[in-house]
């Protein structure tokens, strides 16, 4: 049997996407997208979809019944608590620094890498003081302003989930400018071309922001060291997942060109559905070529929410039930291999047929646009090193107490499968949907009581240029 984790981060955008509840703005809502599609995925490629029963305890019920096709588990039962006291140090013994307009500590520097995305800190006049502000590196209006935008509103997001988790986060930054001189209270910006480049405090955004990152960073954390502790294979919010990449290649000492390798050249090269991605035989992967399923729904049932219940009747489907199948042969494969070699004569007669029913699935279930047929990829590497090494040891599970059936026919003894996305690349097909975007965004409610961030562009010819209303950090 094959299961998956998904957080509840996850869960809410599915209910922002269906209008069950609001959102802040309609900025992230193709990330929101991306993650209704990964929803999909996990029920169509699993046999069980499990999540942490950690909601806002006076949610918690309406939570769970709006998710009847999801096992919901006790973190406490589980023993949970101690992973999250470990993802909490983790993300504790993160220092952010801003340096010269850009994120210079290794973790959020390389998550910005990943997501291929970029911010900015520039000095911003009003009333004759200079502000530090935030803001996104892209020309204005342009295709990369909207998808670094939402990037940056979806992070924003973060700080709704640590209140409805309970949860504690940092907003300490250290500013340093171009120059290397720590930015603290009088600094006076060089070479200003307003008055003298008095400062004032920076502004809001940068400190949310910060304690956005953070906790994005604690959570991507926490719900790594679950699917190890449970053998869950994972399914996060697209932020979160491109975190995960990161923890995992340093943790498990991959090397950020394998995490970089993975997403902008395996995510986007059509190819082999079986992929060996790491010589030392450690880590494995699989790579399937399937058509963007929500699309399909929201054209078949004219109604993301609709689109929900017919998942549940398509996942039935023979070639549904057949790539379960053949995933988990997969996954046996690269288990019990003793070798790279050994699991690639395993699994190399499951690739034709893998092969086969994800060219099926594109037959049946795929859509036109005016780009053609949109294609993503589930890209699943499985971490078999991570049980062994590197990772905390997970705390035991109290057999005697009652656990779902799910958990209770565990038979991985090892490993667990993480996936991996182009978040970019799936930004861009999701916005060149055309008419089935505007289906699937449809029941979307925005409340602008919530409050939202909207970024501002910095073209990125002017980013390094003074002027009389801006300077460069």
């Amino acid at each position: 049997m094959s299961y998956a984790l998904i957080d509840n981060a996850t869960l809410t955008a599915v209910q922002r996407i269906t209008g069950d509840v609001t959102s802040r703005s309609r900025t992230s809502i193709d990330v929101d997208l991306v993650a209704y599609e990964n929803y999909v995925q996990a029920r169509l490629f699993y046999d069980e979809v499990i999540a942490l029963d950690d909601y806002i305890p006076k949610f918690r019920e309406a939570r769970r019944s709006a998710f009847p096709a999801i096992t919901f588990v006790s973190p406490d039962d589980l023993k949970l608590k101690e992973l999250a006291e470990e993802a909490n140090k983790l993300s504790n013994n993160i220092k952010p620094e801003i340096r010269g307009g850009k994120f210079a500590n290794s973790e959020f520097k390389s998550l910005f890498e990943l997501l291929q995305s970029h911010m900015i800190c520039t000095w911003d006049v009003s009333s004759s003081v200079y502000y530090l502000n935030l803001k996104v590196l892209a020309e204005p209006y342009s295709e990369e302003f909207d998808k670094y935008g939402a990037i940056a509103s979806a992070i924003f997001n973060e700080l709704g989930d640590v209140k409805e988790a309970g949860g504690k986060t940092s907003s300490d930054v250290a500013l340093v400018d171009r120059y290397g001189k720590p930015i603290t209270k009088g600094y006076t910006v060089p070479y200003a071309k307003w008055g003298g480049g008095d400062s004032g405090a920076p502004s809001g955004a940068i400190s949310a922001f910060v304690a956005s990152l953070v906790w994005l960073s604690n959570r991507a954390i926490y719900y790594t060291l679950a699917s190890n502790h449970l053998k869950a294979d994972s399914f996060l919010y697209p932020m979160r997942q491109s975190y995960q990449q990161y923890y995992l290649s340093k943790t498990l000492n991959y090397g950020m060109d394998f995490t970089n390798k993975i997403v902008k050249q395996f995510s986007t090269t059509l190819g082999q559905d079986l992929v060996d991605v790491h010589n030392n035989g450690i880590v494995k992967a699989t790579a399937v070529d399937i058509p963007i399923f929500s699309a399909w729904l929201a054209n078949a049932c004219g109604d993301t929410a609709a689109g929900l219940y017919a998942l549940e009747e398509i996942r039935m489907q023979q070639e549904f039930v057949e790539a379960r199948g053949q995933l988990n042969d997969l996954r046996n494969a690269a288990e019990e291999g003793k070798s790279l070699q050994d699991t690639n004569k395993k699994a190399l007669k499951f690739q034709t047929n893998l092969s086969k029913i994800s060219n099926a699935m594109r037959e049946k279930y795929s859509i036109k646009t005016r780009q053609g047929i949109p294609l993503t990829r589930l890209v699943s590497v499985y971490n078999a090193y991570a049980a062994i090494h590197a990772l905390p040891p997970a705390p035991k599970i109290d057999l005697s107490i009652k656990l779902p059936q799910v958990l209770k026919d565990m038979k991985r003894q090892w490993g667990f499968f993480s996936v991996y996305r182009n978040v970019m690349n799936d930004l861009a097909t999701i916005g060149a949907l055309g008419e089935t975007h505007d289906v699937l965004t449809a029941r979307i409610k925005i409340d602008d009581q919530l409050g939202a961030y909207y970024p501002k562009a910095e073209a990125p010819r002017y980013q390094n240029a003074h002027s009389s209303y801006k300077s460069p950090m």
